[in-house]
């Protein structure tokens, strides 16, 4: 463990005061909760760029093609079914962590994870300047990164610090992962259209490399501290059972994947709606049928032979132009160009200055290019917006929910939210509306419930808290993307309204609460027989 009792005898340093403005923090656990609190605020901020770039990719991407056949798919749905798809790919990936954490220290577990993230997004970028299609094959990959690097970050994370010390210390730790999310969106926003998506994966795999280091730091100080920690952090941590054989052993653990079942069913639901409703608006003063395609009325005069089709636009070119703040596309013509930006005529306006990057010809691929820039900008600010929220919720109502209300009752928030929110949207099925119900959704799902469910693990086995707690938070995961999937093929062949799958969510949000009751009284008896007495399980 990262404490011993001696702890408490020591000096008040200023960054022991500054941390216990948020939680109760005592002066030997200074060092290790800053670096894992920085570890995190970077995996964060690097999976934000990668997230970013993964919805243009996606979303924009033109469909998918199987035997040289186009399915027609629009890329919302393209985004639910590849997400399915994670699920099997993903059984793969549990089964491979499990014989590995059976066999590796917990140091080299994460060596191994980081340097193959790191080393495919490399290979990522080749490929890209390759010009090989990346939408469904890097969605795959994401979504494999995100669950088996935060999984880990977070399985580390319970095995240095016992369940009373995560109690205190996670709500300080789950601060950088706010924070953390926050600033991969707006860096992502910022920086999108100057670098573009593929120098932004290099970016990423540098942030990877640094985190190694930092979970170095925190590995060597657990390996240092009185007590005998040393032989428990090298000891492999995955026990003689696979991550599946001892969830279905436990009741306890069963609940939990349950709840992480519904919660990511009910999110990823919402996360369609969203994405639905979003390129809905983004087409939505575009004339019907102008998508341009080679002969049809509207379309572009295709280029002459031996035409540079990378020719720089000109005055009287007829373009598309990305409206950021309206989340939309325009038709217009450029009026001027002055250096690397373009007036432009459009929306009975003329734009002036407007980037390059915001200017794209009126072909098939300009709007392609023209859309991705939407979705990126429009998500940059969705995701900024849902992390600044999720920020202030950690930093100021997390420890205090947890040291006055108890980690069961804040189990309960998330689901209530979703179920306010999809009503809402049962009523009014806008962008404007979902927006707002999303990013309150999604800022407490990344603040309140990811720290509560994290505080879950805290009293089981170290096998549970790696191989068990990798399954759920991977395959169970995705398991719920399936669920999803699912409900997204059904409701494309009986052409469901945003309407109606809000009303699904609305009775997908009443099981969740049903879940999280029976996980509630679970956790009552488990942190009763550990605490011994019913003042501790009370503070429990």
């Amino acid at each position: 463990m990262a404490s011993t009792g001696e702890s408490e005898t020591q000096p008040r340093g200023g960054l022991h005061r500054l941390l216990s403005i948020f939680a109760e923090v005592k002066p030997r656990e200074v060092f290790s909760v800053l670096v894992l609190t920085l570890n995190v605020f970077l995996l964060l901020t690097g999976y934000y760029l990668l997230k970013v770039v993964r919805e243009p990719l996606i979303l924009a991407g033109g469909g998918i093609e199987i035997g040289g056949q186009k399915l027609d798919l629009d890329g919302p749905e393209v985004k639910a079914y590849a997400a399915a798809g994670q699920a099997l790919l993903l059984v793969g990936v549990v089964r491979a962590y499990g014989a590995m954490a059976r066999r590796f220290g917990r140091m080299q577990l994460t060596t191994a994870l980081t340097l193959f993230f790191a080393g495919n997004l490399v290979l990522f970028y080749f490929l890209a300047r390759l010009g090989v299609p990346l939408g469904v094959p890097f969605y795959l990959w994401v979504g494999c990164f995100n669950l088996t690097v935060i999984a880990q970050f977070w399985s580390f994370a319970n095995d240095v610090y016992d369940p009373e010390q995560g109690k205190r210390l996670f709500a300080i730790v789950g601060i950088g992962s706010s924070l953390g999310a926050m600033l991969g969106a707006q860096l992502a926003k910022r920086i999108y259209v100057p670098i573009g998506p593929y120098n932004m994966m290099l970016v990423a795999a540098g942030v990877l490399l640094v985190c190694l280091w930092l979970t170095y730091l925190v590995h060597r100080n657990d390996l240092a501290r009185p007590g005998g920690a040393g032989a428990k952090a090298d000891a492999p941590p995955g026990g003689a059972s696979g991550g599946f054989k001892i969830i279905a052993g436990d009741r306890y653990l069963l609940l939990i994947a349950g709840l992480t079942l519904v919660l990511n069913w009910v999110n990823s639901t919402g996360e369609y709606i969203l994405d639905r409703t979003l390129i809905e608006s983004a087409t939505s003063a575009l004339a019907p049928g102008d998508a341009p395609r080679d002969g049809a009325p509207g379309a572009s005069e295709p280029a002459a032979p031996g035409a540079d089709p990378a020719a720089p636009l000109a005055a009287g070119a007829p373009v598309y132009l990305v409206d950021p703040q309206a989340s939309r596309l325009l038709e217009g013509k450029i009026t001027a160009v002055k250096g690397g930006a373009f007036d432009v005529e459009a929306g009975g306006k003329i734009v002036e200055g407007a980037e390059k990057g915001l200017v794209h010809p009126h072909t098939e691929e300009g709007k392609k290019k023209a859309l991705g820039a939407v979705i990126g900008t429009f998500k940059g600010d969705f995701f900024y917006w849902v992390n600044t929220l999720g920020v202030l919720v950690q930093l100021f109502l997390v420890s205090r929910i947890f040291k006055y209300l108890g980690v069961r009752f804040a189990l309960f928030i998330l689901p209530t939210i979703a179920l306010l929110g999809y009503a809402s949207l049962a009523v009014l099925p806008a962008l404007a509306v979902v927006r707002v119900a999303k990013i309150a959704e999604n800022s407490t799902d990344y603040s309140i419930q990811n720290t509560a469910r994290q505080a879950l693990f805290l009293p089981v086995g170290r096998d549970a808290k790696y191989s068990a707690k990798a399954a759920i938070d991977t395959f169970v995961v995705r398991a719920g993307d399936v669920l999803a999937a699912g409900g997204v093929i059904v409701g494309h062949l009986l052409a469901l309204s945003t309407r109606h799958f809000a009303m699904i969510n609305i009775a997908l949000a009443l099981a969740w609460l049903a879940v999280v009751a029976g996980i509630a009284r679970e956790h009552r008896r488990r942190t009763a027989d550990e605490a011994g007495t019913p003042e501790d399980a009370k503070a429990a």
